[in-house]
């Protein structure tokens, strides 16, 4: 419950959230920042108190002078979460500041911000140093100029700004398993949901899906030579694992393209593009990760050596879904949705099953040492094909 009205901003509209314990907010931050990382939104919360009830706490709330700017971000910064606290540093969270009001009162000796230790504030400080300059800044501080820039995170930057939108590097500690290597590994700020939801056109998304048909594409263009492996040396079972594989691939190519290109939307009516949509990716995607998972393990027990998994002709199916930042459209260069598309896997091309890469090293570059050492040159290589 406590999951739903965060992701759907209902916090303020009852009054029990301000009861609930600060442990349990820290729980259902983790739990909401998994099922993002997964791309599974939790269902709609809708209204509990009326609207004119609302509007007199509001103006209640409004009269409590003690709960001013500073005790909010005061209150917020000691959850000790780090995942959960750079989401927070660039977002006022009222309900947090409802929690620290109520302590204050009860406390005899209310503490002022100077009076926190240097600890708490040399915490804070590091935060903000982990933004970049453009996740420093308020969205609507952004000039148009701004909303175009995809930043690219150095060292030590936490949070960082994508077509105006705020994201991280995915948790690793949310969920069972971190992201499979070599796929993108960011998550978009939860607080900045709302922003990618606004720029999804069902309708438009469909029409594009319908007239590209990408993952087919994908499947068509994909790497078709052995990397690391000659035929001849190929037993019987791992030949027969190719050729499944490459089936499997063919016949879950939607999926496969669907996971590496996540977008953010509102789910909409039962009936309606929206809702078909994210149940055709919900479905396919718990499918098919599922199903591949059993496939390898079945052949690895038949004695498949692991590094034929490391082919890049033989595709990996991601522990996390990889988001599709859509473009702002305020701002003041954009594109439609196949040059977007373009771009992205031209810039990512992971998304593709590195299909598309600038050279034969970016191709390779995220396996193991061990791996990459048993590369067979270019024009010496074997066609997968003739294995089927």
């Amino acid at each position: 419950m406590l999951v739903q009205m965060m992701f759907w901003n209902k916090l303020n509209d009852s009054y029990g959230p301000k009861y609930v314990p600060e442990r349990y907010y820290l729980a259902a931050e983790t739990r909401l920042d998994d099922l993002v990382d997964q791309g599974i939104q939790p269902p709609f919360w809708g209204e509990l108190v009326p609207p004119a009830v609302l509007d007199a706490k509001v103006l209640l709330e409004e009269s409590e002078s003690e709960c001013n700017d500073t005790s909010e971000e005061s209150a917020w910064s000691d959850t000790g979460k780090e995942s959960s606290e750079d989401d927070a540093v660039d977002t006022k969270v009222s309900i947090s500041a409802e929690n620290s009001c109520h302590r204050r009162k009860r406390s005899s000796s209310p503490v002022s911000v100077p009076d926190q230790p240097l600890a708490k504030r040399s915490r804070r400080e590091a935060r903000r140093d982990g933004r970049s300059p453009l996740a420093q800044k308020e969205y609507s501080e952004l000039t148009a100029d701004e909303k175009t820039v995809v930043e690219v995170p150095g060292d030590g930057v936490t949070s960082w700004r994508c077509h105006g939108v705020r994201v991280k590097h995915s948790d690793p500690s949310s969920t069972k398993e971190s992201q499979t290597p070599g796929f993108p590994a960011y998550t978009p700020n939860r607080h900045d949901l709302d922003l990618l939801k606004a720029r999804f056109n069902p309708d438009e998304f469909h029409a594009f899906l319908m007239a590209e048909l990408p993952w087919q594409k994908m499947y068509t263009y994909r790497v078709k030579e052995l990397y690391f492996h000659r035929l001849d040396d190929l037993s019987e079972a791992e030949i027969n694992f190719l050729e499944e594989m490459d089936n499997f691939m063919n016949g879950n190519s939607r999926a496969f393209w669907t996971a590496l290109h996540w977008v953010i939307f509102l789910q909409g009516a039962p009936d309606s593009v929206a809702s078909k949509i994210y149940t055709r990716r919900r479905k396919g995607q718990e499918s098919v990760s599922r199903r591949m998972a059993t496939l390898v393990k079945r052949y690895l027990k038949k004695g498949v050596r692991a590094s034929l998994l490391q082919e890049p002709g033989v595709w990996k199916f991601p522990a996390k879904v990889c988001y599709w930042i859509l473009e702002d459209p305020s701002a003041s260069l954009t594109h439609s949705l196949p040059e977007q598309l373009a771009r992205l896997d031209l810039e990512e091309p992971a998304r593709v099953q590195w299909a598309h890469c600038i050279s034969e090293g970016a191709r390779i570059a995220h396996l193991p040492a061990d791996i990459r050492g048993m590369l067979i040159p270019a024009g010496q290589r074997d066609l997968i094909s003739d294995a089927l």
